[in-house]
């Protein structure tokens, strides 16, 4: 325990409760409560009691909470091996609660090699790894192919464009077609933006328009389901609601009179009795309930104050019934069609997103791939069909405890395979020979993957019915609350509590019948802090500056999110400056993590505004393979290569990393040549070594793409041929997340379909591809991430600025840097900044505790 710590003695109680490997548990944990550490002890406490490291499952969200989890068993098991008598009696006595005996010492020593040499190692791995093993050791009874593989982002992707060109081409072949119509009703109702944003949506949520074993759902049986949440008949028209109630409006009681009584009244009242009678006599544009809805019916769907009436005016008795009959027919007409309308709607987009997923599917079983989701579905379509005792059993003879990490995060078809796992677990005449636990531990407070399936409520629920199934077969079952913090300070703790003590708040965090979320505790109660609310940063206001008239010094009209942007930048750059923050305690850039709600302008502009401010900044947490600047370097040069007459293209490559030139050099080389800029290039190379350099780079490169695949030409460009120091130098080390990606899709490129150069630029450039990057434990640098993105225990690794290789040939400059000219680092003008050595990032500091002990860490959350 650090010093200065308080450590309520329930707490510790608490975490010994859930560590006790004889009891089942389910552990409310608040956010930094410690609930890795409960896991890890749980662990360690298992293995003491002589369970197999193979007959222990541990589930985590993601593969970088499942390798910190491993590191720190293994950290703490070859700790046990290495210490004194007197230290490990120590170590197990804080962890177990009592004295270890000489048998339990060495025995706690072998451990670690027990746990090296278990075949398999120990089984701490996401729900999805778990899956692949589950459908691998029963390919047969889960009808999958045996030697499947799991489909990478890149390769589902590439799947999804080519069914996207299947469906194009199916339009293009039937122009009468149902695809073709339903095409054009979205094409008509949508801008091209949100038909693509609607469209990319969809795909997204495919496990809506497929079945349990990731089958394209019929689309007429998709149609009649949306109908009946309509509550409407999946053939009802529009054309039939409007005849209907052309029909009912003509057989109204007492409409003649209402009109005549609206003729006599103001002018808004004869204008409606004019409408009455055209819809009557059946001259209206042909939509009826439009027609008579105008002026009519208020946009909050009541009647207008100014034809029902005020005071002495008001209609009563049988003309405000008549009244009133007629607004809940229209009212009743207009549902219908919108509901018709969404219907149809939703018709179309399932028609063609199901015959997306059809083609989809089958380019899956063709290359015996898997994605995620299927790897979900199939597995919870096996455990529902088969015994989960025999599953278990072909996992290596069976598991006999589990512990699931982030259960809050957990989607209801994963819980389905959990609760088939309880049951086998509950279920049985061995319980007291051989003892089995669950262990559950999340926050429910912690919830955001709703998009995913998560509910906050399955949360308590599936704790309360798991607490039944234990209970019910004998067992020991316990839920357990974690609530105090071991990261945060007091005065973060108290703001928390105080921004959910109001009741409309409070129904946020409540999910099991509790008036009001739990008080916060912090053990660091000595630890000041601070948390400011800065006002808002509204957009500067008035008429936009006219470009022509408007002096070149005219202060810039600026919206609030760039100034939000560098205010942020502004108090970071003083924080970095002075090496203090404004509580006056030491201050590295590290210490900031930047959390928004989504990525979008406010994140690009405050990642702009940290590197103008010479802040060091991490860079994005998420990268478009096909849009960095390091990515479009290459595939510039690889098509320079393919075709070395494309003298824009060659222009671009001369000026990447690789070969270094600049606008000078083009404007010497391009203006007056006479043939191709290769043979211009080629002309100078006999008077400059500058020129002579490139030349040669350029033949050298053209023999090896003729000889090599794109993967090994690429990997000795970027590795021995050194274009992976010259990227990293001028785009920083962030560039490397993009090149160890492109080189994993160059692989996998040429593993399946053969080594073409240009068949895998062509791949490359039209992917859309993201390359996660990895953004928890910064090397000294801020991070900006969505909160998603923290939750998934991102780690940072460098930052860099980007330049599009497109705008090279152009001269642009995009880059902060101290040329006073221009915002770009390595000025294309020719205006360059002091050279600067490129240094690798020093290690990073290991673990949260240390990162979080600090007294203060800022932490900007952004809408």
């Amino acid at each position: 325990m650090k010093l200065g710590w308080i450590v309520p003695p329930l707490t510790n109680q608490r975490q010994a409760q859930a560590a006790d490997p004889g009891l089942s548990a389910w552990v409310s944990a608040n956010a930094g409560s410690g609930k890795t550490h409960v896991l890890v002890n749980r662990v360690l406490r298992l293995l003491l009691d002589d369970v197999a490291p193979s007959r222990m499952l541990c589930i985590t969200y993601t593969k970088a909470a499942a390798a910190n989890m491993a590191n720190r068993i293994f950290k703490a098991l070859s700790n046990w091996a290495t210490l004194s008598d007197e230290a490990l009696g120590r170590e197990l006595t804080q962890l177990t609660g009592r004295a270890p005996t000489m048998a339990e010492r060495a025995k706690a020593r072998r451990l670690f090699a027990q746990a090296l040499e278990t075949p398999g190692g120990l089984r701490i791995e996401t729900i999805h790894a778990f899956c692949t093993r589950v459908l691998q050791s029963a390919p047969f009874e889960a009808n999958v192919p045996p030697r499947f593989e799991v489909a990478d982002d890149l390769a589902q992707a590439e799947m999804l464009r080519s069914a996207r060109r299947e469906l194009l081409a199916l339009v293009a072949a039937a122009p009468n077609g149902p695809e073709a119509r339903a095409l054009d009703l979205l094409a008509r109702l949508a801008a091209q933006d949100s038909f693509e944003t609607m469209f990319q949506e969809a795909l997204r949520q495919r496990a809506l328009f497929s079945d349990e074993n990731g089958r394209a759902r019929d689309p007429e049986a998709v149609t009649a389901g949306i109908a009946a949440f309509l509550g409407i008949a999946p053939d009802l028209s529009a054309d039939a609601i409007k005849a209907r109630f052309r029909a009912d409006l003509a057989a109204l009681p007492g409409l003649l009179a209402l009109i005549e009584a609206l003729q006599a009244g103001s002018a808004t009242r004869q204008n409606f009795a004019t409408n009455l009678r055209t819809l009557l006599a059946g001259q209206d544009d042909g939509d009826p309930v439009g027609f008579c809805r105008r002026g009519f019916i208020t946009g909050e769907s009541t009647i207008n104050a100014n034809i029902r009436g005020k005071g002495k005016s008001e209609f009563d008795g049988a003309l405000l019934v008549t009244l009133e009959e007629l607004a809940t027919l229209l009212l009743a007409a207009s549902e219908q069609l919108n509901a018709v309308a969404i219907r149809d709607r939703s018709a179309a987009l399932a028609l063609l997103v199901t015959r997306m997923l059809a083609s989809y599917q089958r380019q899956k079983s063709l290359r015996s791939l898997l994605d995620y989701d299927d790897l979900i579905g199939r597995t919870r379509s096996l455990l529902e069909r088969v015994e989960a005792a025999w599953v278990l059993y072909k996992l290596d003879a069976g598991i006999d405890h589990i512990l699931l990490d982030e259960a809050q995060d957990t989607g209801e078809a994963q819980w389905a395979i959990l609760r088939k796992l309880a049951e086998e677990f509950t279920g049985g005449d061995d319980l007291r020979a051989k003892p089995r636990t669950i262990f559950v531990v999340g926050d429910e407070k912690q919830s955001i993957y709703g998009f995913q399936g998560a509910a906050p409520a399955a949360f308590g629920e599936e704790r309360r019915a798991l607490g039944q199934r234990i209970r019910a077969a004998e067992r020991d079952f316990e839920a357990i609350s974690l609530n105090t913090s071991f990261r945060s300070a007091p005065d973060i703790m108290q703001a928390v509590d105080a921004v959910f003590a109001l009741p409309e708040h409070a129904r946020g965090l409540v999910f099991d019948g509790a008036e009001r979320p739990e008080i916060h505790d912090t053990v660091r109660r000595n630890a000041p802090g601070t948390v400011d609310i800065w006002p808002i940063a509204a957009n500067d206001t008035g008429e936009p500056p006219d470009a022509w008239t408007t002096p070149v010094d005219a202060p810039e009209r600026r919206g609030g999110t760039v100034k939000l942007a560098e205010r942020i930048a502004r108090t970071l750059q003083r924080w970095h400056r002075d090496r203090r923050d404004d509580l006056g305690h030491p201050f590295a850039a590290g210490d900031v993590m930047i959390l928004l709600r989504q990525r979008g302008a406010l994140f690009e502009a405050i990642v702009k505004a940290l590197k103008d401010a010479d802040v060091p900044v991490a860079g994005r947490d998420r990268l478009t393979l096909a849009e960095h600047p390091a990515v479009e370097d290459l595939v510039v040069l690889g098509r320079a290569l393919l075709l070395p007459d494309d003298d824009l293209t060659l222009a671009t490559a001369l000026k990447t990393p690789l070969i270094d030139l600049d606008d000078d050099d083009l404007l010497r080389l391009a203006p007056n040549r006479q043939g191709s800029l290769r043979t211009a290039l080629q002309e100078a190379a006999a008077e400059e070594p500058r020129y002579a350099a490139a030349e040669a780079k350029l033949v050298h490169w053209t023999q090896q793409a003729g000889r090599q695949g794109p993967f090994r030409f690429f990997a000795d460009l970027l590795g021995p041929g050194g274009g992976r120091n010259l990227a990293l130098a001028r785009l920083g080390a962030e560039a490397g997340d993009a090149l160890d990606a492109f080189l994993n899709a160059a692989l996998d490129h040429e593993r399946r379909y053969g080594p073409s150069l240009a068949g895998f630029l062509q791949h490359v450039a039209g992917s859309a591809a993201d390359v996660k990057r990895d953004l928890s434990a910064s090397a000294g640098e801020v991070r900006v991430m969505t909160v998603h993105g923290s939750k998934r225990g991102l780690r940072p690794r460098s930052s860099f600025s980007p330049i599009s290789a497109s705008s090279r040939a152009r001269g642009a400059c995009r880059r902060s840097s101290p040329c006073g000219r221009h915002q770009a680092g390595s000025c294309r003008s020719g205006h360059r900044p002091p050279p600067k050595t490129f240094r690798r990032p020093k290690r990073p500091r290991t673990g949260w505790s240390r990162r979080w002990s600090r007294s203060i860490t800022a932490c900007f959350m952004l809408r």
